[in-house]
């Protein structure tokens, strides 16, 4: 599911992400980056697991974003995800948060500094 809050897309994900879900995953990242999105939230609340190729389709994702000026952030990732994403470094890169109204309100904070 996905949806545009200003100029955030919110996409929500569930289940098992893995090498076998990659297709989806890389269309629904390259979709987004083609609309008017800034910013891009990936809701986890749902995943029930995750696996090493999902996190390399994370970090390419990333990647990609960054080289076209789009933000990226994790939402709600459960436990045993969020441990995982913590142990390999991605909490460095890709910023993590508990809910999407705490990612909208730093945006919100941000871009009303920058004025």
């Amino acid at each position: 599911m996905e949806r545009l809050q200003d100029d955030v897309l919110i996409l929500v994900i569930s289940g098992k992400v893995n090498f076998y879900s990659r297709k989806v995953f890389q269309a629904v990242i390259r979709n987004a980056s083609a609309t008017s999105a800034q910013h891009i939230i990936i809701n986890m609340k749902d995943v029930t697991s995750m696996d090493s190729a999902a996190l390399g389709f994370l970090a390419l994702a990333h990647l990609s974003l960054v080289g076209k000026n789009i933000g990226l952030s994790l939402v709600a990732p459960p436990k045993p995800i969020k441990d995982m994403l913590e142990q390999m470094n991605f909490t460095k890169f890709i910023p993590t948060y508990e809910t999407e109204k705490q990612v909208l309100c730093e945006r919100a904070f941000v871009l009303g500094n920058q004025s």
